[in-house]
């Protein structure tokens, strides 16, 4: 009864597991490669990002998404945010740097938790 008992605990934990996260949830802080932008990102006190299962959440505003996988292109690897159609993609410098640059300035994301 107690093997029966350890296998099924064993499957169970197997499973879930299996099923976990994408491996960037936690919260992210930014700076940027713009004086004025980290300036500016400093005084607004933001700047700070959560990325849960399937949201992201910032300035107090969660976002929900259909799906957060990495993806592999040209050699970089991509942490991708998809809904209804749309990907928001950050570069996955390591484990703990995410990257996204627009309009010419670069955000770098690092690991705060």
């Amino acid at each position: 009864m107690k093997a029966g008992k350890l296998l099924i605990a064993g499957l169970m934990a197997g499973i879930l597991s299996a099923c976990g996260g994408h491996g960037y949830e936690g919260t992210w802080k930014a700076t940027s490669d713009n004086a004025m932008l980290e300036k500016l990102i400093n005084q607004a006190g933001g700047g700070t990002m959560v990325i849960g299962e399937d949201y992201i959440e910032a300035n107090g505003q969660r976002n929900q998404v259909d799906d957060i996988f990495t993806r592999e292109s040209a050699g970089k690897q991509y942490l991708v945010f998809a809904k209804d159609g749309e990907e928001q993609v950050f570069e996955i410098n390591d484990e703990d740097n995410l990257e996204i640059g627009q309009m010419g300035v670069t955000l770098t994301y690092t690991r705060a938790d």
